[in-house]
């Protein structure tokens, strides 16, 4: 529950929404009892990007691109901190804090998300072809409707979690750590396989090298096609656009930093409600207030380190097998079979025990995406709504949260038969991409000038961590003009 918050009285008027209540500064739990958020933004991170895209890319044109994924990944770490940062400090969301800033630039991102999340459902359909495969079950069909009954099936046992769940995200939290076990626990052993394992010189040499694509340039059968795929994998070397922003709301509803105050989604069926204001908090300038603060965001680098580090393993290793399985026979994953071209590899090499193995963990990769993506952006629905529009607060966030469960399921269980898994994926990378280019740039006003002009100045972030967000925003930015005048004018800079 909530911590319960010993009042002041006092208020502080920030921005074009009410003011923030004036609290003090919840003391630091310690490493482990506020441990979770990041594990869940590193399961939900081993998507699309990880299974799909950078293998495709590693398999189908060698060492040309897989020098730039590590600093890829690396670079959302930087994205995440500024999300999670206003987070911890007001106990605001994501939404709420665009819209306190201005309510025109948060509708336009609130569009985008829309548009976005209108096609999640190829990721549990994406998983769906893995879990297909391992159990040939039912018998005899073939692979698009096999996929589909084992993608309704497992919406249908995570709506059910959603629903019967105590507290939504402590379900969110446990299986998404036992995601991210399943996961490496299976690379790892997938990747000591001999034949994996003799290639090492070879990937390493090309993984740990960023500025070949810059010496070398794009590669001589590059595919103007594969556009779309090489931005979707930059944008998804981690999570990517609104995937970030979910980070946001699991951090509010682990009661991190200010969040302590605000309560927890919980089910209408078995949990009792409990209290999510719809703005949040602020804090008075005392020694106590300063040091319990700067323990939550040493802790916030942690967690955020956690979930880019587990992340970049992951998708290192899955592009390593793509070089050691794929590359040699000139193979790269597609269709409704997506997860299937290396799964037949081990089983060749290993066995059914290998098959199994490597399609237990492709399961696991895109199966609890639509188990999170669900969950998180019925949050930022209801965040947006409850503080948009003046209506909004008539219904409580959970009633919101529900309403956009339901919503979110119908849509994912229609759009799920209209296209393949990638065609659905890589629209939402796109879109997604644009995303971080526009949102970022209100996230470092937030952090960087409004905060600290009305909170106390140490909530300042250092300006080396200043001039590290803008460039790494400036390049968001530029990467994104560049792909809209390819892909609307057909004007050729890196593609």
């Amino acid at each position: 529950m909530s911590a319960q918050p010993t009042e002041t009285g006092k208020t502080l008027a920030v921005g074009s929404l009410g003011p923030l209540k004036i609290l003090a500064v919840p003391a630091f739990v310690g490493i482990w009892a506020a441990m979770g958020p990041g594990v869940i933004w590193a399961a939900l991170a081993q998507g699309s990007g990880e299974l799909i895209w950078w293998p495709y890319l590693t398999a189908k044109y060698g060492a040309a691109f897989i020098g730039i994924l590590l600093p890829a990944c690396l670079i959302q770490y930087w994205v995440n901190q500024e999300i999670i940062r206003y987070t911890a400090t007001t106990g605001e969301t994501f939404f709420t804090g665009l819209i306190r800033l201005n309510k025109w630039y948060a509708l336009l991102l609130w569009v985008m998300l829309v548009i976005t999340f209108a096609w999640f459902g190829g990721y549990a359909a994406g998983g769906a072809t893995a879990l297909f495969d391992l159990t040939k079950f039912p018998p005899g069909w073939a692979a698009r409707e096999g996929t589909l009954f084992w993608a309704y099936l497992v919406m249908a046992v995570f709506l059910i979690g959603l629903v019967f769940s105590r507290v939504v995200y402590n379900l969110i939290e446990k299986f998404m750590t036992v995601i991210v076990a399943v996961t490496v626990v299976g690379l790892v052993i997938s990747a000591l396989h001999p034949t994996v394992l003799a290639t090492a010189g070879s990937f390493f040499a090309a993984y740990l090298n960023p500025i070949a694509i810059f010496v070398n340039g794009m590669p001589a059968k590059w595919d103007p096609k594969d556009a779309d795929t090489l931005l979707t994998g930059i944008a998804f070397a981690g999570m990517g656009g609104f995937f970030n922003v979910m980070y946001s709301y699991w951090v509010r509803d682990k009661g991190l930093g200010m969040a302590k105050y605000a309560g927890r989604v919980t089910s209408p069926i078995t949990g009792k409600p409990e209290s999510i204001p719809a703005t949040g908090f602020a804090f008075e300038d005392t020694p106590e207030n300063k040091k319990n603060y700067h323990d939550w965001i040493k802790y916030l680098r942690i967690d955020n380190a956690i979930g880019v580090g587990v992340n970049a393993f992951t998708v290192m290793l899955m592009c390593w097998l793509a070089w050691a399985i794929l590359l040699p026979k000139g193979q790269y994953p597609g269709g409704w079979t997506i997860a299937v071209t290396q799964a037949q590899f081990f089983e060749q090499a290993m066995g059914a025990i290998g098959r199994i193995i490597f399609l237990l963990a492709a399961a696991a990769f895109l199966s609890d995406s639509w188990l999170g993506i669900t969950d998180a952006v019925s949050r930022m629905h209801s965040d947006f709504f409850r503080n948009f529009f003046p209506w909004g607060q008539r219904l409580s966030f959970r009633s919101w949260y529900y309403i956009f469960v339901a919503i979110l399921t119908i849509v994912s269980g229609t759009t799920v038969l209209m296209a393949q898994p990638g065609e659905l994926l890589l629209l939402g990378g796109v879109l997604n991409f644009i995303s971080m280019a526009i949102y970022m740039p209100g996230l470092i006003y937030l952090n960087y000038k409004v905060i600290p002009e009305k909170f106390p100045a140490w909530t300042k972030p250092a300006n080396i961590t200043f001039w590290i967000v803008t460039i790494i925003t400036a390049f968001y930015i530029v990467l994104g003009i560049i792909y809209v005048l390819f892909r609307m004018f057909g004007i050729r800079i890196i593609f």
